[in-house]
This record gives C-alpha cells, sequence and structure tokens, in this order.
C-alpha cells in the first residue's frame, strides 16, 4: 500500500493542483488598513441607507405640507423644511456613495486619490464621525505611508501618466 504522502491525491480540487504550498502567505504590508477600509465601507453604507429610506417621507411631506392647506398657519415654512430635508438626504447619499467607493478603492488599492479624499470625508464632523473618524485617520495616514502608495501602481500621482 502506498504512503499517503508518495501518492498525489485523486480528489484533488484544480485550484489545490496549482496553488503552490511551499510559498505562505505573505503579511500584509500595512495592518489594519483592510479592517478600517470595511468600517469606512460600512458607514458608508449606513448613510446611503438612511438616505434612500428617508426620500420618500421627505417627499410625502412635502406633498402634505405643498397643497396650502388651512390647518397650516405658514405653509411656506413647511416647505422650506422638505425642501431641506430632500437636500440632506441627496447630500448624505454622495457621501455615503463616496465612502463606500473610497473603502473599495482603498480595499482593492485601484484609486489613491479617491481613497484620500474619501478618508478626509470620513473626518468630517458628520452623524457617524464616533465611527469613522479613527478608521478614516488610519487609512489616511497609511495612505501616505510609501510602501501602501506603491501598491496602487501609476495610478497614484497624476504626474506618472
Amino acid at each position: 500500500m502506498p504512503s499517503a504522502h508518495s501518492a498525489p491525491n485523486p480528489y484533488r480540487s484544480p485550484a489545490e493542483a496549482t496553488s503552490t504550498s511551499s510559498n505562505p502567505p505573505s503579511p500584509p504590508e500595512t495592518p489594519g488598513v483592510g479592517i478600517a477600509s470595511m468600517v469606512i465601507m460600512t458607514c458608508g453604507g449606513i448613510y446611503l441607507l438612511a438616505a434612500v429610506s428617508a426620500v420618500p417621507l421627505s417627499i410625502l411631506m412635502f406633498r402634505a405640507v405643498s397643497a396650502e392647506g388651512e390647518s397650516y398657519t405658514r405653509p411656506s415654512f413647511y416647505v422650506d423644511s422638505a425642501i431641506k430635508a430632500i437636500i440632506y438626504e441627496l447630500a448624505f447619499a454622495a457621501i455615503g456613495s463616496l465612502l463606500l467607493y473610497a473603502g473599495w478603492s482603498v480595499r482593492k488599492r485601484k484609486n489613491y486619490w479617491v481613497g484620500i479624499i474619501g478618508s478626509v470625508v470620513g473626518c468630517l464632523p458628520l452623524p457617524l464621525v464616533v465611527l469613522s473618524f479613527f478608521p478614516s485617520a488610519w487609512v489616511l495616514w497609511s495612505l501616505t505611508r510609501p510602501k501602501l502608495r506603491k501598491q496602487f501602481g501609476n495610478h497614484s500621482h497624476p504626474k506618472n501618466r
């Protein structure tokens, strides 16, 4: 009976057959950037979800108060409030989309400057600053390091094009 180590395993998957087990996975260049980018993406998703779910309510409020009913003493105040709510929700949707894209860009090492802008936006005093400030600051600090900056390839500097 042949030993298990000398005979090839006939039940291996094609992925196992092509992978080399002699090279262990290398440690990440900058620790914590992947987790921080996931937190930034989560905050962006929360902003986007809150904005998208609140837009129908604001539209209903706008329709109700723009009808100039007699129950309101100053309907123009309510119309202004409804318009402001819609503008804030669109702004939160844009911020959420930016944070999602920036976190994804940092995680996949695609767009360096989008990662920088998203990290700065994550540090702004917005409602989720308690969650997003420290991961955004960590990613912003890590993006200034040459090792991580090189992982973005030629897209990290506009003058390299």
